[in-house]
């Protein structure tokens, strides 16, 4: 007879994973070096947009430029980060050329294309900035006045499936450790997204009641006990994560 599968519960009670509060987090665990992906997982609602961004603030500088690639046409949370950043927002890709002795370089920007009345007009043009951007950070992402590149996609699955861009995209997920090109990748359900997603260097795994879900995000989980990491995630307050370093295969919660 097969052994009893330990519930939830039983797991849990068996572990002892820390919980950091999100400053506490940021300014004490979160350790990253160029050409890491990130992926973070989380249903509507569930905090991923707003933890991307709190990383990108702690992580992006003049040297490690970020690039935030926003697909909607109007967004008051990309408008205050940006402002609160000092992420420059563009339209289009490459950015103007800096010139004049006290014009600073930027820590990132915030990659806004406009959008047309045409909705067909619209993604051909999106399609052709952002394949720029993703490609031209890969291949520039380190230089003499860089130490890496950083290009975050919120709700990725839609550059994949609305804009055809998984070409580019791979390329970035299979080869930009070594080139310090780095992508930060974000969506709701771990199904919709390329598997590429899943090797990335940090996870984090928002609150799933979703079995199946649950069990997808066990399967992904960098070598940590999958039925440890279904527990954690089922077990979650909305906009808590599971934080996963694959490389160390570290685990612990981050708090709202």
């Amino acid at each position: 007879m097969p052994p009893r599968r330990r519930t939830d519960a039983e797991v849990l009670a068996e572990t002892d994973v820390v919980t950091y509060g999100r400053q506490e987090f940021l300014e004490d665990v979160w350790a990253y070096e160029p050409g890491e992906h990130v992926t973070i997982l989380a249903p509507s609602g569930g905090g991923k947009t707003h933890l991307a961004y709190q990383l990108l603030d702690e992580t992006a500088d003049k040297r490690l430029q970020a690039t935030v690639i926003v697909m909607k046409p109007r967004d008051s949370t990309v408008t205050a980060f940006s402002k609160r950043t000092g992420f420059k927002v563009i339209r289009d890709w490459p950015p103007a050329k800096i010139t004049g002795v006290f014009t600073e370089k930027p820590r990132g920007y915030t990659l806004w294309p406009k959008e047309s009345a045409e909705p067909e007009i619209t993604e051909a043009r999106h399609h052709a900035i952002f394949r720029r951007c993703i490609l031209d950070n890969y291949n520039h992402a380190v230089s003499r006045n860089s130490d890496g590149k950083i290009v975050f996609a919120d709700e990725v699955v839609s550059l994949v499936e609305e804009l055809g861009l998984a070409k580019p995209l791979k390329t970035v997920w299979t080869k930009g450790r070594s080139m310090g090109s780095g992508l930060w990748a974000a969506s709701q359900r771990p199904v919709d997204i390329p598997r590429n997603a899943y090797q990335a260097h940090h996870l984090f795994l928002g609150l799933e009641t979703d079995e199946d879900v649950q069990k997808r995000y066990g399967e992904i989980g960098g070598g940590i006990d999958k039925y440890l990491v279904k527990a954690l995630v089922s077990n979650l307050e909305l906009q808590q994560f599971v934080y996963i370093r694959r490389d160390a295969r570290e685990i612990c919660i981050v708090d709202r």
